[in-house]
C-alpha cells in the first residue's frame, strides 16, 4: 500500500516536472509564512452516479454526493481533501448512506486561456460500506481526472471521472463546481 501511494506521488510529480521543468523548484521554494493565503484555497460539491465492484445489495446505481477542499501551491500543484457519501436511494443519501468515503490527494492542473482547466490527482482514499451491501470496507488508491468550464474568473462546471481501488474498487461519474477563492 505504501509503495503504491508513493509511486503515484512520484508519477504525478514527474508528469509535473514534464510540464514544467521548474517544478520541483517552486515547491522547494514554498514559504509557509508568505504563500499560505486564502485566495490559494478552492471548494467544490458534486453530484455523481458510482458503479462498486461486487456490490450486489445496493443496486447497480449509487448516486454520490462529494465535497472538496483544496489548496492551491504554486504552477498547477494542489492538495486536495475529499468526502462523500453514497446511496441506492436519494432519500437515505443523508439519513442512511451506503457508502462513506474519503480522500487526500495531489493534483497537477494545466489551464488554457483562463477558460479551461484539466487536472489529474493522484492519492489515497478509504471507502466505508453500510451493513445494507456486500462489499468490504477498503482503503487504496484514488485517481480522478477531470475538466474544470470557467463561467466566471474563479468559478467552473466541473466534470469529472474519479477512481478508487482496493478490494471492491468504485469508479464514479460526477458534475458540479469549483469555486476558487483567489488564483488558479
Amino acid at each position: 500500500m505504501k509503495k503504491t501511494m508513493a509511486s503515484a506521488a512520484v508519477a504525478l510529480l514527474l508528469a509535473c516536472g514534464a510540464a514544467d521543468a521548474n517544478t520541483l523548484d517552486y515547491l522547494r521554494d514554498f514559504n509557509p509564512r508568505e504563500d499560505f493565503n486564502k485566495k490559494n484555497f478552492y471548494l467544490g460539491l458534486q453530484a455523481g452516479n458510482t458503479d462498486i465492484d461486487g456490490v450486489d445489495g445496493a443496486g447497480d446505481d449509487v448516486g454520490t454526493l462529494t465535497g472538496t477542499l483544496g489548496f492551491f501551491f504554486k504552477w498547477g500543484i494542489s492538495l486536495e481533501a475529499r468526502v462523500g457519501l453514497g446511496s441506492d436511494q436519494p432519500a437515505s443519501l443523508f439519513q442512511d448512506p451506503v457508502s462513506r468515503f474519503a480522500a487526500g490527494m495531489l493534483r497537477y492542473h494545466y489551464t488554457w486561456n483562463e477558460n479551461i482547466m484539466a487536472y489529474a490527482s493522484a492519492g489515497a482514499g478509504i471507502r466505508l460500506h453500510s451493513g445494507d451491501v456486500d462489499a468490504d470496507n477498503t482503503a487504496g488508491i484514488a485517481a480522478a481526472f477531470g475538466v474544470n468550464l470557467f463561467g466566471t474568473k474563479r468559478t467552473a462546471l466541473n466534470v469529472e471521472y474519479t477512481y478508487m481501488g482496493g478490494s471492491d474498487a468504485a469508479s464514479a461519474v460526477g458534475i458540479g463546481f469549483h469555486h476558487y477563492f483567489g488564483k488558479y
